[in-house]
């Protein structure tokens, strides 16, 4: 699918839960091929999940895209209990570096979005920042109700901003 949008333009990337332009299901079938333990948390697995997201930037270091960073827990949920700001600047600095690795080219040279989903939001509001060249993507509460917007009394942010919203997911399952 990738090949053929990148063939016709189409400018793609990962959803707000799935980083280093891998998917879930990629990830399911990463662990069943490699005969690893299922363990998406990366406290616990970096050096796993750091080579999955290597692979995911290798298959797509020649297409145009938009690549996620940062992490939620598996099955698009909280990575834990609390905000472990600490964690998340850990893992987009080594995503940051697997990109620039990959691509021989700095980070800041491939496209990428953190999405402020949820309990990220947290993380943001908290303090967390990425670096200036990656867009923030804001996102509905799952209700049609915007969360959060920019602070038009800051700077603007230089990686530009986004709109995630659920024009098809309202309220909860």
């Amino acid at each position: 699918m990738n090949l053929l949008a990148n063939e016709m333009g189409i400018i793609m990337g990962t959803s707000h839960h799935e980083p280093m332009a891998q998917a879930q299901t990629d990830w399911k079938r990463y662990i069943q091929k490699n005969n690893m333990p299922n363990v998406w948390d990366y406290s616990k697995n970096k050096k796993v999940l750091d080579e999955f997201w290597k692979k995911g930037i290798e298959r797509s270091k020649n297409w145009e895209k938009l690549v996620t960073i940062g992490m939620r827990g598996d099955g698009d949920e909280a990575m834990g209990e609390g905000t472990n700001i600490a964690l998340l600047e850990e893992i987009v600095k080594n995503q940051r570096r697997i990109i620039a690795d990959v691509t021989g080219k700095r980070a800041e040279k491939t496209p990428q979005v953190w999405a402020l989903y949820k309990e990220v939001q947290d993380y943001y509001d908290k303090g967390m920042r990425v670096p200036d060249d990656v867009a923030l993507l804001f996102c509905d509460d799952n209700w049609g109700n915007v969360r959060k917007l920019p602070d038009l009394a800051k700077p603007l942010h230089k990686g530009g901003y986004g709109m995630y919203y659920h024009f098809d997911y309202v309220g909860k399952p």
